[in-house]
């Protein structure tokens, strides 16, 4: 039996929100696996880790397991079911962006042919479980996707579970939780142990008791000698943003610019544990959860789906038909973007597909009531925000504190005056990154032309030196020449 400690937070939320939750809607069937459409969709550079390359092409046979994608970071992708590789084509895909991308287009079919990897034995190193996330392709599960072995130092002291999932509407964690409780007590063991981490917490709001269950039952059961502190936080969004998690349960506040890793502490979803159980079983990411809800599909549900299957199929799923939806938002009402083409695959970081149908109101002019900066978890003036943003005065944005917006929306939710005002930070934002990448650009092509100067300055130092040297030699054999002829004279 593992030992752990209950706690109620005794930390407050700055700001935030209390909104409807509706995580019954999805909650009231049992989580259910879903057939294998007819075609899996998988974006080469935007199904998480960075851009991709294809490491398979048209015609070729597939396993489920198969490697099929490899990206600049590392990670590896790999196909959810047996079949044959249809195409490689453009599509549209899961994504914020409504272009289209390079997709690898697989057909299943009825095999049962599956690779793996070597199952790993205790105890192995952290090097070797790096590299075993890496050909497991284990991600950030929580819709971030960012490739989790970067975050795993050696200098870590304590590691988040972070099963708040505060957003209205989402319960895919909430579910795994409840499903497949010991491999994510088993993954946050093993890493754990491999980077010799001592403490363990949970965090988790108090609307999950059937989960937080589940997870005293677990630790039970385990064998670990991990010690897990389990810290209850109110009902609150954004209370599982991972900074705000981290002042919640542990009372560290991460300073602005820096990320929670280097103040020791690493961050990771239920999910993304739980795949590490299993990628160390030799099983690399296949499947996720996914929650199919709102007021608009006729049997709300959470449902395991082959990562590629098509939104219409899951649609499909809830005894939908997807021609009467116009859109779906992937993620929650807050946070979540909105697609219309109902085609695209989900990928490892497609948590949520919420359908309803929701009036958007008019904007009205900013009337300064001060709301938005009331329910701002990082203490923020998002009117001043929003207004230098409209003003094109991004450097002022910058100076109110945009780089550290969360992109909550919880201003949004307040705003009498329904301006879109998270939308104005998510593209301040963008415009910020890629400011900064093209300053990072200009300096390393200042850099590569100053190099460049310099060497052919080198250079002609060089011929210069050797053209003098061969000057003096010449000059030294015509002084050796003419006393060797006044000598004879």
């Amino acid at each position: 039996m593992a030992e752990y400690q209950i706690r109620r937070c005794d930390r407050h939320l700055t700001g935030g929100i209390h909104p409807e939750t509706h995580k019954q809607l999805s909650t009231a069937e049992p989580c259910e696996f879903v057939d294998t459409p007819t075609r899996l969709l998988f974006p080469i550079h935007f199904s998480g880790g960075g851009p991709g390359k294809a490491l398979v092409g048209v015609g070729d046979p597939v396993a489920k397991g198969t490697p099929i994608i490899r990206c600049q970071s590392g990670i590896v992708h790999v196909a959810s079911r047996a079949g044959t590789v249809l195409d490689v084509t453009d599509h549209a895909m899961t994504h914020p962006s409504p272009e289209q991308s390079a997709c690898i287009v697989i057909e299943p079919n009825a095999s049962d042919l599956q690779d793996y990897l070597s199952p790993m034995n205790w105890p192995f190193d952290a090097k070797a479980l790096r590299e075993r996330a890496i050909e497991a392709g284990i991600l950030g599960l929580g819709g971030a996707g960012f490739p989790s072995f970067k975050k795993w130092s050696n200098r870590t002291q304590t590691l988040i579970i972070n099963a708040a999932e505060c957003e209205p509407y989402l319960t895919a964690d909430d579910t795994l939780i409840r499903i497949d409780t010991h491999s994510m007590i088993r993954g946050a063991c093993l890493l754990s142990r491999t980077l010799d981490i001592q403490t363990i917490v949970i965090g988790i709001e108090d609307n999950k008791p059937e989960a937080l269950q589940a997870i005293e039952g677990a630790l039970k059961e385990s064998r670990s000698d991990c010690f897990f502190d389990i810290v209850l936080l109110d009902t609150k969004y954004p209370s599982g943003s991972a900074r705000q998690l981290v002042w919640l349960t542990l009372g560290i506040e991460v300073p602005t610019g820096s990320r929670s890793v280097e103040a020791g502490v690493i961050v990771h979803n239920p999910g993304t544990l739980a795949a590490l159980s299993r990628a160390i079983d030799g099983k690399p990411i296949t499947d996720r959860i996914v929650t199919l809800t709102g007021e608009s599909l006729t049997r709300p549900k959470n449902v395991i789906a082959p990562i590629g299957t098509p939104i219409s199929h899951l649609i499909e799923a809830t005894d939908t038909n997807p021609q009467s939806l116009h859109s779906v938002i992937v993620g929650g009402p807050m946070m979540g973007y909105r697609i219309t083409d109902f085609s695209a695959g989900i990928t490892k970081t497609t948590n949520c597909l919420l359908a309803r149908e929701v009036e958007i109101q008019p904007e009205s002019p900013c009337i300064r009531c001060g709301a938005c900066a009331t329910v701002c978890p990082v203490r923020l003036q998002p009117q001043q925000m929003v207004a230098a943003l409209k003003g094109e005065a991004l450097s002022r944005a910058i100076h109110e504190g945009l780089g550290d917006c969360i992109e909550c929306a919880a201003c949004n939710a307040v705003c009498p005056s329904n301006i879109p005002l998270a939308e104005w930070f998510r593209r301040g934002r963008f415009e910020m990154k890629e400011n900064a990448r093209e300053h990072q650009q200009a300096s390393i092509a200042r850099e590569r032309f100053e190099a460049r100067n310099t060497r052919l300055e080198r250079l002609a130092k060089e011929q210069e030196a050797k053209r003098a040297a061969r000057k003096a030699k010449s000059a030294d054999a015509l002084n050796k020449a003419r006393k060797a002829r006044e000598e004879i004279s």
